[in-house]
């Protein structure tokens, strides 16, 4: 009996922190994008939603739903982006801090970090940070794909990539989808 419950404590121990990296990941894309919102306009006033279903935390400034899988940052001020240049710079945001994720995972991963080294020894470490590394992979790819979003509440809207698309181009909607 102990080895079964030493099992399920490892599992339940496993799809938290799968959660949590989950969690982390798509609330760092988002804050990604509220970062080039601040650059490009100086407002600090916008709200970052992460996740669907039953909500979990709730704050003026961030919303926390249980499955982490999907993002949404919104401007509280829709006239703050009121140029291609400010929707772009918004827009790209996200997926370049996936990218900054990405690339430091990716050091990590492969020995550019020594001070780690004996950490990343940990065959259960590294494994880890393989999936942290599939995973913000993932969801830059997603995010700068042109394309409609088929999962959760942002279900039907429009990528990153397909925004700045329509923005470069110019082609005119009746309000931009921000995400």
């Amino acid at each position: 009996m102990p080895k079964v419950l030493a099992v399920i404590f490892e599992l339940a121990i496993y799809v938290g922190a799968l959660w949590l990296l989950f969690l982390l990941s798509t609330l760092l894309h988002e804050v990604g994008h509220a970062v080039g919102y601040l650059l490009a306009t100086g407002d600090t006033h916008w709200h970052i939603r992460v996740g669907w279903g039953k909500r979990l935390l709730d704050t003026r400034g961030l919303s926390v739903n249980l499955l982490p899988f999907d993002g949404l940052f919104t401007p509280l001020k829709k006239e703050g982006i009121c140029s291609k240049s400010k929707l772009i710079m918004t827009l790209a945001g996200g997926p370049v801090a996936s990218l900054i994720l990405v690339v430091g995972l990716l050091l990590l991963k492969h020995g550019g970090v020594s001070f780690l080294s004996e950490v990343l020894a940990s065959s259960a470490v590294e494994s880890f940070v393989t999936v942290a590394l599939s995973v913000n992979l993932s969801i830059l790819l997603l995010s700068v794909a042109p394309m409609h979003y088929f999962l959760g509440e942002i279900k039907g809207m429009e990528t990153d990539g397909l925004q700045m698309i329509r923005a470069l181009r110019g082609d005119e909607k009746e309000k931009p989808q921000r995400r």
